[in-house]
């Protein structure tokens, strides 16, 4: 496979992966990731350690979602790398907090790579203020 093949096919895997999510299927996200994944979430606090295995991730799915009443998200912008195993995705959330009622509106940039057809390093940047807001009661 070419680089410009490769290229499209992981941005139409990131797309899938996106799909599932906002679908609530994270399971099947979670089987577009390699075995041997690395997910890390800098700016996610406490609750969530950095970087995280498969393993770790996988768990954490179903808690993390299940705080939402509706949860969807999307990329608005894909820029190639030099490696075309590597992508810097935007990309933007839409929810609401079911705790609170409050919409969930982020914007994010993932820094991807990938292995034998899945991801297998995954970073995410997101702005923890958003967070706060629409998990804070009251």
């Amino acid at each position: 496979m070419d680089d410009g093949a490769k290229r499209e096919a992981n941005e139409a895997l990131v797309r899938r992966i996106m799909g599932h999510i906002s679908a609530g299927e994270l399971q099947e996200m979670i089987d577009l990731t390699h075995e041997d994944l690395v997910f890390e979430l800098p700016y996610g606090g406490d609750l969530m350690p950095a970087p995280v295995n498969k393993q770790f991730f996988a768990a954490i799915q179903e808690p993390t979602f299940s705080q939402f009443s509706r949860f969807s998200i999307a990329p608005t912008e894909v820029h190639a790398m030099l490696d075309p195993d590597q992508l810097v995705v935007e990309y933007r959330s839409e929810g609401e907090v079911a705790a609170t009622g409050k919409a969930y509106l982020n914007r994010y940039i993932g820094v991807f790579r990938f292995k034998d057809g899945k991801v297998v390093e995954w970073k995410e940047f997101h702005n923890p203020e958003v967070v706060s807001e629409a998990f804070a009661r009251g």
